[in-house]
């Protein structure tokens, strides 16, 4: 898998954890202040995961002032943020911004930090690093204590729920099936006053990640995908949806608009009688809801 320049690029069940700042010795970017410490505040961290911090001292124009901190890895190890170096507030206020996952090579263009998520998601770790995350402070002002970074999500997440038809005896005849989610914007930008998205630009097919995919009852659950926030328009097909040698093509009736934070629980009916006797793939939806609810 391809790693993207300035990727922004997390998930589900894993226990948030609040995480004080701990600064190795023998590194330092040369100021004369307070040390920068930090508290990284829920959003579903784990041991293991890097944060990139951004400081400026402030100007008249945000996030334009003097660099104190150029994408300084923040790790999370042992429930703390471990950082990669010293850093010092200087007398003067500061604009912060951070955002998870860290790459080392990261680049501020123009105030926008590229936002990019990986089309094939099939991987834990691919599925995480595109629950992408951002915070600013502008203006802060040090008060001696630890930096609370409560980040915000900027993606959304399809979870996907199949049910067996006509032409199925049971939900376990779905368990073995494959989704592909076709023609998915995959690449944006985050401006870093706003903390809003600009519009996506290109097009891939995702393959959701389906490490928990299991049968319960009369439907097929635990299957995810993290995308960046945009418009489904009507016609398009929300899932193509391989099963044993028959392709069901979820097309939408109306246009789907993903926001940020949001969950959409997509529930899909497969009919494969109306597959057979239409004689191609395409067919057999008997039906198709999407649920919208707080992606926690």
């Amino acid at each position: 898998m391809k790693k993207y320049q300035s990727l922004l690029l997390t998930f589900l069940s894993i226990a948030s954890v609040a995480c004080t700042a701990v600064v190795p010795d023998g590194v330092e970017n040369g100021g004369t202040g307070t040390a920068f410490r930090a508290k990284v505040a829920g959003g579903d961290f784990n041991d293991g995961d890097r944060i990139g911090l951004y400081m400026f001292e402030s100007s008249d124009s945000p996030f334009s002032g003097n660099v104190l901190a150029d994408n300084m890895l923040i790790r999370i190890e042992n429930s703390e943020a471990v950082m990669g170096g010293s850093l010092f507030f200087p007398d003067s206020k500061v604009d912060i911004c951070a955002y998870y996952p860290y790459w080392d090579d990261n680049i501020i263009t123009d105030k926008h930090l590229s936002v990019y998520v990986f089309e094939d998601q099939r991987t834990l770790e691919n599925y995480r690093e595109s629950d992408q995350k951002y915070l600013k402070l502008p203006d802060y002002e040090n008060t001696g204590k630890p930096v609370e970074l409560e980040f915000e999500r900027l993606m959304s997440r399809l979870s996907f729920e199949i049910k067996p038809g006509s032409g199925f005896a049971s939900a376990d005849e779905l368990e073995d099936c494959e989704i592909v989610i076709p023609n998915i914007k995959y690449h944006s930008s985050i401006s870093l006053e706003k903390a809003e998205l600009i519009e996506p630009e290109g097009m891939r097919d995702f393959f959701p990640y389906a490490g928990e995919k299991s049968v319960s009852g009369d439907k097929v659950s635990g299957i995810y995908a993290v995308v960046i926030p945009q418009t489904l328009y009507k016609g398009m097909s929300i899932a193509n949806i391989r099963v044993g040698e028959d392709t069901f093509r979820c097309i939408l009736e109306d246009d789907l608009v993903l926001g940020k934070g949001v969950n959409y629980t997509v529930s899909i009916v497969l009919d494969r009688s109306a597959t057979k006797s239409a004689g191609s793939a395409g067919c057999g939806v008997a039906e198709l809801s999407i649920k919208e609810t707080v992606w926690e």
